[in-house]
């Protein structure tokens, strides 16, 4: 019926033209507030606080090069309509969400999970993000385990998870797959280890992994 997004267009057909609002944000949450002031609509305060938390959860923390300065307003704004302290309320949802502990690989394996394909190579990105770098730690040998063992039924050329740590603002990219290791080398001009390579500044998989990942991959395919 209508799309409203901001992430970039992939192969998209429809049976007869539809209202499609595509804006290069870091969060469909700031469309929707800007969308309530062209329309002159009062925001209510739970609305507005659940806007504010998803542009918080994609910006992370206005940390990542996909944010910019309309995220930020909106957000200020809008918390200021549902009565939060964005820097209070940002630190208690993200230490909420990173219990990685108490979940099981599949689960956070899956929850952050995009499919990308290139010619005939299908790889998949997840991207697990905490505010704690020992929690990372502490699930990366046990994510390697079921990466490997999930490669095998999933129809995948490789698999790629982004150990993000929000604070440090840096990601531990790990890999597993036939070519994987020399396909991020190809990407980011770092050397690798055999499953993971730490990427200091990279937080957005959007901006700062999808692109040199699958440019990596054209590069490959075309020698």
């Amino acid at each position: 019926m209508e799309i409203i997004d901001h992430h970039k267009l992939g192969t998209l057909q429809t049976m007869q033209p539809i209202s499609f609002r595509n804006q290069p944000v870091g969060c469909t949450g700031t469309i929707m507030y800007q969308m309530y002031g062209e329309q002159k609509l009062e925001i209510p305060p739970k609305i507005a606080g659940l806007l504010c938390a998803a542009i918080i959860s994609d910006t992370l923390m206005f940390r990542s090069p996909t944010c910019t300065p309309l995220d930020r307003a909106a957000a200020e704004e809008l918390a200021q309509i549902a009565g939060l302290d964005i820097r209070e309320y940002a630190t208690e949802m993200f230490r909420s969400s990173s219990r990685l502990r108490d979940r099981s690989m599949d689960e956070l394996f899956h929850m952050d999970f995009k499919y990308f394909q290139v010619q005939n190579k299908k790889i998949a990105i997840s991207q697990i993000t905490s505010v704690s770098e020992n929690e990372l730690n502490g699930i990366r040998d046990k994510m390697l385990d079921y990466m490997e063992d999930y490669l095998k039924t999933s129809g995948l050329s490789m698999q790629f998870v982004m150990l993000t740590d929000i604070i440090e603002e840096k990601t531990e990219l790990l890999y597993v797959g036939r070519g994987a290791k020399n396909l991020v080398h190809t990407a980011f001009r770092k050397e690798c280890g055999e499953h993971s390579v730490v990427l200091p500044g990279v937080v957005s998989r959007k901006k700062q992994m999808v692109t040199p990942l699958l440019s990596a991959m054209e590069e490959e395919g075309t020698m």
